[in-house]
């Protein structure tokens, strides 16, 4: 009876031993996140983000060298998280780029308008010829 029960605590103790070590297995990569967040820092540069959304570009920068260091170090998950915050960062600093161009845009389009109307104005007001 007692080989029996030094036979079960072995056997136990492997199995938790196993569970331990599966848990604690490797995650993949989180190659896609990353890649993604890559992208979407270039886009956000290229949309001229560093000019209307520096901050936020920023953050989405410092977050995505945090994933790929923390995809270095073997701490998968954390990488994870960092590379989709970095994505969503990026996003938003798209997004802010492209409002601040619209609104760069739109005073331009302010700005002629009032030219022309003053264009118009001094031709009414000056004596026909």
């Amino acid at each position: 009876m007692r080989i029996r029960f030094g036979l079960l605590a072995d056997a136990s103790t492997m199995v938790v031993a196993v569970a331990v070590m599966a848990g604690c297995a490797s995650q993949p990569k989180p190659t896609e996140e990353i890649t993604r967040a890559r992208t979407m820092v270039e886009t956000a540069e290229q949309r001229g983000a560093q000019q209307y959304a520096g901050v936020e570009l920023e953050q989405a920068r410092n977050k995505l060298s945090a994933a790929e260091a923390a995809s270095g170090s073997g701490k998968q998950e954390v990488a994870r998280r960092l590379a989709v915050e970095s994505s969503l960062d990026a996003e938003l600093a798209s997004a802010k780029a492209g409002a601040g161009q619209a609104e760069h845009s739109a005073a331009e389009v302010d700005q002629s308008l009032a030219t022309l109307r003053a264009e118009a104005n001094r031709k009414t007001q000056s004596p026909v010829q």
